[in-house]
């Protein structure tokens, strides 16, 4: 599947003081640079699990069922689907490396309700179920998730056997034919009182030093079920609501008031633009009138083939991008955007970059190379996105 997510595997520790569950990781190289997968309190009880960031990808490791099986998923804000290949779906699924059999497991209470999801560049179909999902070392009973007969299977080549979608509940009304809404993992982490509230946060601090360096295990972030940790964030943290747009009021999205390239441009939204918060997507995607002007300046900036940037990567006069949401301004500095290392690295002297034109069917979409920057907090509870300084 051509999608960007976070791809994590773990080794578990708890702090039974502050019932916080952390989780290690580690993580590989993307094959490639991917598109969304848009279809279109830090104190009581948190489970946090640690990320490793090499190049955008971050699996998570789960177990389902009792016993239990072991599962490495995609974490996905842009999608409330949760779903690991059935057994027995081999070719039609990419050959993963785990499959869920329902037949070995004593809690696994099978569902009628079919299951469909369409993302922007991949698909994946089956039939719901229940059973105990162990995450960081929690145990939560009666999980929703989907069991794929048949997905197009490119989640393979990053390491991955599925998805674990935590967008906003709605959301999961486009996965089935019933229209039904089907609790995410975290809206059931919170009615069965296994944290205190009905937020997560996601911390990247992004991997740098050589390749060689890349390689070592190293802990640099985090997913905090229940709220976020403070000794992540620099200052306060600054919320912006979800948007009230009809086509992105089920997703975590928000307004867009304006955006501004340098000193040199700057365009005001009315109505205002929806942006899609997307830890999913590898990219920030910007409309056309803004990366129309963003590299003019640039002497040697070209686009390749597939439309992506690349750019001088010594160039002193890349400008910042400044995005301005609920009257706050985020910035989104050259440092940021550009790709100097991974598999993605050009050379010392071109670079990759994060942002690109937005596809026809989305105004904006801040994905990987905009948050890496921030701790984002996604408050199910007030319908509101968090962002703070990473520390």
């Amino acid at each position: 599947m051509k999608l960007t997510a976070l791809l994590i595997t773990a080794a578990i520790s708890a702090v039974a003081a502050s019932k916080t569950i952390t989780v290690h990781f580690t993580a590989t190289d993307r094959k490639k640079l991917h598109a969304s997968t848009w279809r279109a309190s830090s104190l009581g009880r948190l489970i946090s699990a640690p990320l490793e960031n090499v190049d955008l990808a971050y699996l998570i490791d789960i177990q389902l069922g009792t016993p239990p099986q072991p599962f490495t998923l995609l974490l996905d804000t842009g999608s409330s689907g949760t779903w690991v290949p059935v057994r027995g779906c081999g070719r039609y699924c990419g050959y993963p490396e785990n499959t869920f059999n329902p037949n070995n497991s004593s809690t696994f209470v099978a569902s009628n309700l079919l299951f469909n999801i369409r993302y922007g560049e991949g698909f994946s179909r089956g039939f719901y179920g229940k059973d105990t999902m162990t995450i960081n070392g929690a145990a939560v009973p009666a999980v929703n998730f989907a069991l794929s007969d048949y997905n197009d299977g490119e989640l393979t080549a990053d390491g991955a056997d599925g998805i674990l979608g935590i967008g906003p509940d709605a959301l999961s009304i486009y996965n089935n034919p019933d229209k039904s809404v089907i609790p995410t993992v975290v809206t059931t982490m919170f009615e069965q009182n296994i944290i205190d509230r009905n937020v997560f946060s996601v911390y990247f601090q992004p991997v740098e030093g050589t390749d060689a360096d890349r390689q070592e295990k190293r802990i640099n972030g985090e997913i905090v079920f229940g709220g976020y940790e403070d000794r992540h964030i620099v200052g306060n943290v600054s919320y912006v609501n979800i948007t009230s747009q009809p086509s992105f009021e089920n997703y975590w999205a928000v307004d867009v008031d304006k955006i501004s390239v340098g000193k040199s441009f700057e365009k005001t939204y009315t109505p205002n633009l929806s942006a899609l918060v997307d830890t999913g997507s590898t990219l920030v995607y910007l409309p056309k009138e803004i990366m129309d002007n963003v590299f003019t300046d640039v002497k040697g900036a070209r686009k390749d083939f597939l439309g992506q940037y690349i750019v001088p990567c010594n160039s002193t006069n890349l400008p910042n991008i400044t995005i301005t949401m609920g009257n706050q301004d985020f910035v989104l500095t050259s440092d940021h955007y550009l790709i100097t290392s991974g598999a993605l690295a050009l050379s010392d002297d071109s670079c990759y970059t994060y942002i690109q034109e937005s596809p026809s069917f989305v105004d904006v979409i801040l994905g990987y190379g905009f948050l890496q920057q921030y701790v984002s907090i996604y408050d199910n509870e007030n319908k509101r996105i968090g962002l703070a300084q990473r520390a």
